[in-house]
């Protein structure tokens, strides 16, 4: 778990950088204007990764979408034990990637590899977390998470 960061895997100075696009309404999409924000190690001086730029259009889009799924989804109708399990499910995914995500964070950030690790198992407890909030949730409410 604390194995020094090896930047020849899978990104290197001569690789384009890995692209990410927004996620509105359930689809991948580039920025409307084309804008991106591209980050690069601070350590290594090179791209690590270009995401596509959310604008106030694209945060507007994605807030609709996000209201209309809830309104009409499963969610607010599944039972305490389902929407744990996809809460526990997202921490599974997280933490499958760890190393994957771990790393990217360290390369964009420049940050030690064994910080990077220990945050992204920190945001998978915390999912575990509100996964068992899910089922223990009796009129309260914790804001401070």
């Amino acid at each position: 778990m604390n194995a020094p960061l090896n930047i020849s895997m899978p990104v290197e100075a001569s690789q384009a950088p890995k692209s990410y696009k927004l996620l509105i309404d359930g689809k991948h999409v580039d920025a409307r204007d084309g804008r991106t924000i591209e980050r690069n190690s601070p350590g290594h001086g090179f791209a690590v990764s270009r995401y596509a730029q959310a604008g106030a259009a694209e945060v507007d889009a994605a807030v609709q979408a996000a209201h209309k799924a809830f309104e009409a989804g499963a969610w607010p109708r599944m039972k305490a034990s389902e929407r744990a399990a996809v809460l526990l499910k997202a921490a599974d995914l997280i933490e499958g990637r760890l190393e994957e995500i771990a790393r990217l964070d360290a390369l964009e950030s420049g940050k030690p590899i064994a910080q990077a690790r220990g945050e992204i198992g920190g945001a998978v407890d915390i999912w575990r977390y509100a996964a068992s909030l899910a089922r223990t949730l009796h009129g309260e409410s914790y804001a401070n998470l």
